[in-house]
């Protein structure tokens, strides 16, 4: 008898073990660099990780050289004013970003930090995505609609009418796909050509974020507290579940997520601070990370930014302010 429980006991600590190894396995950040002081609204990381534009809570908006962690330019939309921009992005050449505020939206220059176009939108801005070379941005709205804008010469190339908030969007560089998630749990896959749905996936809470493959292969939808999934655009079908099963009573929000060039593989950010590096035909983490936050505040950073850099290094922006090297 003494014998079984000693064993049982052992194999008790050995389980209790390998779970409190399997919950220390994300890794901490190999450089930091703090781009804002209170906090951020918005945050987006160029394609390739060298450049970052951010919607500071105390000081608007800044373009920085993440490399050198050189801040460029200083981006507000009213001459002597801090602008709250509540949606920002950089074009997937890299030379255009724009900015989005209450109901402005402005196209700049990466090269001379000025402005290339000012635009007025029919409702307040919920999020944006720019085009390849910046010609066009697909803006989510809280009218219920997502439009197709052409940033440089104006105008509203396309509506696309979702009846819910458009919390998130994504579009392909070359303009032909269109993803919006919304505050009704509907992820939507547009045709932009002719602005007709091509596929229509509900989840089970409000949308946080959505990404489109650079290839325009796989969506990707993640929801409140709730499912996270990756579809194929062309056929609709469920690829693969992501599990957001992190927390012990209840999953965890997905914040930001962005695919690989060759599409293998996808980042995915947490409200709790976490990232992964997730197989897309599978949805097996293949590494996780922690991002810095500063001691003496619990509240950590929710992950607002994400982008694959070269060889095995990728990047994240927290909601704290802190850019992340991650290797």
């Amino acid at each position: 008898m003494k014998r079984t429980v000693k064993k049982a006991l052992k194999f008790s600590l050995l389980i209790c073990s390998a779970a409190a190894l399997l919950s220390c396995t994300a890794e901490a950040p190999v450089r930091t660099a703090q781009y804002a002081v209170q906090g951020l609204y918005s945050a987006v990381l160029s394609d390739d990780g060298a450049s970052a534009l951010v919607g500071s809570i105390q000081h608007g908006g800044s373009y920085w050289r993440s490399a050198r962690n050189e801040r460029s330019f200083n981006w507000n939309h009213v001459s002597g004013e801090f602008t709250d921009l509540s949606a920002v992005d950089i074009d997937p050449s890299g030379k255009y970003a724009a900015t989005g505020s209450t109901r402005t939206l402005v196209l700049w220059s990466t090269l001379t930090g000025q402005p290339d176009g000012f635009w007025t939108t029919p409702g307040d801005i919920k999020s944006l995505k720019l085009t390849q070379d910046g010609d066009y941005a697909l803006v989510g709205l809280n009218d219920q609609t997502a439009r197709f804008f052409d940033v440089k010469r104006g105008g509203i190339k396309q509506t696309l009418r979702t009846g819910s908030t458009v919390k998130a969007v994504d579009i392909t560089p070359d303009s032909r796909l269109g993803l919006t998630g919304d505050a009704s749990s509907k992820v939507i896959l547009w045709d932009i050509v002719t602005g007709e749905k091509k596929y229509e996936w509900t989840l089970s809470n409000t949308i946080s974020t959505v990404a489109l493959s650079p290839d325009g292969k796989y969506a990707f939808g993640a929801a409140q507290l709730g499912t996270a999934k990756i579809w194929s655009t062309r056929t609709g079908k469920e690829l693969t579940t992501i599990d957001t099963g992190a927390l012990k009573y209840r999953k965890v929000t997905i914040s930001e997520a962005v695919f690989a060039s060759d599409s293998r593989s996808i980042l995915i950010g947490e409200v709790n601070s976490k990232v992964s590096l997730v197989q897309v035909s599978t949805g097996v983490v293949q590494k996780e990370w922690e991002l810095y936050t500063v001691k003496n505040r619990p509240s950590g950073a929710s992950v607002m930014a994400l982008a694959y850099g070269l060889g095995s290094r990728y990047y994240a922006v927290g909601s704290n302010g802190y850019l992340n090297v991650l290797e």
